[in-house]
């Protein structure tokens, strides 16, 4: 099991399980087969009304075909935390190597670099290609497909995190996201009360990693006399930070901030 490990800034080792090669298969076919029910749509719905005029065609492919299915990794990990919908029923996600969500850049950067997938997403088209114009043209396509992702192939096979030559470049990896020292399952927090009232809705400016580090301060049994300067330490920069005044004592105020966290977020 491969592992990466990233300190958040509260000196806390989070682990993350990279994400294995067959649930990276099983994402893209998972994203394979929503692309092909898109294009057979298209094509049997929408493309024959504008079977009017070749350039009326032509354009209608680009735009309703090719276009959206060529944007579709980076547009449903723009907007779906770093998943395709084959990442999500997989169970795997993108992350930056800081712990953090990649930026709009970072998803950017490592989608033009990831040549290999836009091919990958476009089989279904150039299996029509192929239908229309014989096997001949299939065979170069399948050559192209492969020289194109060999590359990307190597670099997942030799680094030592599964890293994609976009993922190098952007900064990220591929982690499992059902790991359960994730970010998501280490600061979820379960609160009992229905009729609960958050007290700093300055919370939200906070990171995951912050949260995370909160948490775990929270989870230490017998804290030390030294850990609890520290604690003091943390809840007096947080409140600095986030200009909150509060009388709480440094615990009852970190775990108010936990609780006010996962309200917010599970609303």
């Amino acid at each position: 099991m491969s592992i990466i490990k990233i300190t958040t800034p509260f000196n806390i080792d989070l682990e993350f399980k990279i994400a294995a090669f067959q649930k990276r298969i099983a994402a893209w076919m998972v994203d394979l087969l929503v692309i092909s029910t898109y294009y057979y749509l298209m094509l049997r719905f929408i493309y024959p009304l504008y079977k009017d005029g070749e350039a009326l065609q032509s354009s209608a492919e680009i735009f309703l075909v090719v276009i959206p299915v060529m944007i579709y990794q980076v547009v449903f990990e723009l907007f779906l935390n770093g998943q395709t919908i084959g990442k999500k029923v997989a169970g795997i996600k993108i992350i930056d190597t800081e712990g953090q969500e990649p930026t709009w850049g970072q998803y950017i950067i490592r989608w033009i670099l990831c040549i290999g997938n836009l091919y990958i997403y476009i089989i279904p088209y150039l299996l029509v290609q192929v239908l229309y114009n014989g096997m001949a043209a299939g065979i170069v396509l399948v050559l192209v497909l492969l020289i194109l992702y060999l590359p990307d192939f190597l670099s997942v096979v030799i680094s030592t995190n599964s890293q994609r030559i976009g993922d190098f470049a952007a900064g990220t990896v591929v982690i499992d996201n059902n790991y359960r020292s994730n970010i998501n399952e280490t600061i979820y927090l379960q609160i009992e009360k229905t009729d609960y009232v958050p007290v700093f809705p300055q919370v939200m400016k906070l990171t995951d990693r912050d949260i995370n580090g909160i948490r775990n301060l929270l989870n230490m049994k017998k804290p030390s006399n030294d850990t609890a300067h520290y604690i003091t330490d943390v809840a007096l920069k947080i409140k600095t930070v986030l200009g909150i005044e509060s009388d709480l004592y440094p615990l009852d105020f970190l775990q108010q901030l936990l609780e006010d966290y996962n309200y917010y977020t599970s609303k």
